[in-house]
């Protein structure tokens, strides 16, 4: 958009979209000329009313990726979630409020810029434009707010994918603990049998009648109390 002393050029992707968005711009800027004495039809008025169009349009797009964000929360700490998805949803929509931003940002530079060489002329203008001039500082104060949101939103996204992390790191370390606990178990019975199937003629029990029984017992005995342990502990 160009905006000069008695004339604007606005440059649009989609015409038959954007001409009745003109329309109904320029007719909201001659209404208000109408109604107020401090708002008239003049190229400001209409770059002020097309700015907080534009931005007012940025407060249900935040609203959603808010939405979306109380959705991975919730998800988070699910029973069935499933942390490599959730943390696909992370990164996309972090991705999304990236983008938002970048396409935020540049409209606060040019409120900047644009309140910036009102002020300069702030002698030469008269009293209408220096009600443009506070209009414009509300559309300033709302920009400001959307991208307050979206760094509140992502620094919550951050650390639900730092805390995602860690929910990954306790549930494998969840499942190592059963993996030690039932190889400690298993192992048990193992070496006994390994050391009875030695064939050294000299060994006790060896020709005891219930040396087969009394090892099964054994065996049994110590992976239960090695089971019983590790329940205790919560391993298992």
């Amino acid at each position: 958009m160009f905006v000069g002393k008695n004339f604007v050029i606005w440059l649009v992707k989609d015409a038959l979209r954007s001409v009745d968005t003109t329309q109904r711009t320029m007719d909201g800027v001659f209404a208000s000329a109408l109604e107020s004495s401090t708002m008239q039809a003049y190229p400001l008025a209409f770059l002020h009313r097309v700015l907080d169009m534009l931005v007012d349009g940025y407060f249900p797009v935040i609203e959603g990726l808010e939405n979306d964000g109380d959705e991975i929360e919730d998800a988070l700490f699910a029973d069935n979630s499933e942390a490599s998805e959730i943390s696909q949803r992370i990164y996309s929509l972090l991705n999304e409020v990236s983008d938002f931003k970048r396409a935020v940002k540049p409209v606060g530079q040019m409120l900047d810029l644009l309140m910036g060489r009102i002020r300069i002329q702030a002698e030469a203008v008269d009293e209408h434009q220096l009600e443009l001039l506070r209009h414009f500082r509300d559309v300033k104060d709302h920009v400001i707010h959307v991208i307050d949101r979206v760094d509140d939103l992502r620094s919550s996204l951050e650390n639900a994918l730092a805390v995602n992390s860690t929910i990954v790191a306790e549930r494998q370390n969840d499942d190592m603990k059963r993996i030690s606990a039932w190889a400690a178990i298993l192992v048990a019975p193992t070496i006994i049998g390994s050391i009875y199937g030695m064939n050294f003629e000299v060994m006790p029990e060896l020709h005891w009648v219930f040396g087969y029984p009394a090892s099964l017992l054994l065996m049994v005995a110590v992976s239960f109390g090695l089971w019983v342990v590790f329940k205790k502990k919560e391993w298992l």
